[in-house]
């Protein structure tokens, strides 16, 4: 299936490793100019990669610079994926504000800053595509992986999806959210065992845990023109655990 997406021009936070280098990759075989945004500087750049901006996503200023740099380099911007996060650890009663203030300020104001500095390029084209990266863990509360901050941040991400999705569709702007299961990634590595990720996966209708494959491949299809009457979906990809 031709998604049409090239030459479309793509950044994806977060995009160093995991399911955002995942999605990235996924960009990229589609023909997508895909830029990397994180504070990470990756091992290696995927394959055809466009190029690397430098950012913390929590930071207005910084976040604006880098895709105006983008816009400006490529003529525009079409594609905002929004990947960048962390994990929390440890029970509600435990944590500090500290722990709360790193997990909210990545999963959620990170999303809310790079969709401002994103709304006026991907309107000028009125084409635009913002794809967030929830979790199950939004439904869940925290989940298998994460904690009760984790879920509380990743709600805030589906929340902000249907409130954006009404707010910029008149610009044209299609706003959706994917809501990855339980998958293994250099983050999660430090809260999954192999004990542990057998008996999530023993708990999943479909018998296994996600791939990070398994979220690139629905983000480029929600990035695409196929896509372009879909907006303020939450979709999961997490092998019908939600409903297990």
């Amino acid at each position: 299936m031709d998604l049409g997406l090239a030459e479309r021009v793509a950044v994806v936070t977060g995009g160093a490793s995991g399911i955002g280098r995942a999605i990235a990759a996924a960009l990229i075989a589609e023909g997508a100019r895909v830029y990397l945004l994180d504070v990470a500087e990756p091992a290696e750049l995927p394959a055809g990669m466009a190029g690397m901006v430098h950012a913390d996503v929590r930071e207005p200023a910084a976040v604006a610079a880098a895709l105006a740099r983008v816009a400006q380099a490529e003529g525009g911007l079409d594609v905002l994926v929004n990947s960048a996060g962390v994990l929390g650890s440890g029970g509600f009663a435990e944590a500090d504000l500290a722990q709360w203030r790193r997990i909210e300020g990545v999963n959620l104001t990170g999303v809310v800053v790079c969709c401002q500095a994103a709304i006026p390029h991907l309107g000028a084209r009125r084409r635009g595509r913002i794809v967030n990266i929830a979790s199950v863990a939004a439904f869940r509360g925290g989940g298998a992986v994460g904690n009760v901050l984790y879920g509380a941040s990743k709600a805030g991400v589906v929340a902000l999806t249907l409130g954006l999705a009404r707010e910029l569709g008149p610009a044209g702007i299609t706003v959706n959210a994917i809501a990855p299961g339980i998958t293994p990634t250099a983050m999660t590595a430090a809260h999954l065992g192999v004990r542990r990720a057998a008996a999530i996966a023993r708990r999943v209708p479909l018998g296994r845990l996600a791939r990070a494959e398994d979220t690139a491949a629905l983000a480029a299809f929600l990035a695409s023109d196929r896509a372009g009457f879909i907006s303020g979906t939450v979709i999961p990809v997490d092998g019908g655990w939600l409903a297990a």
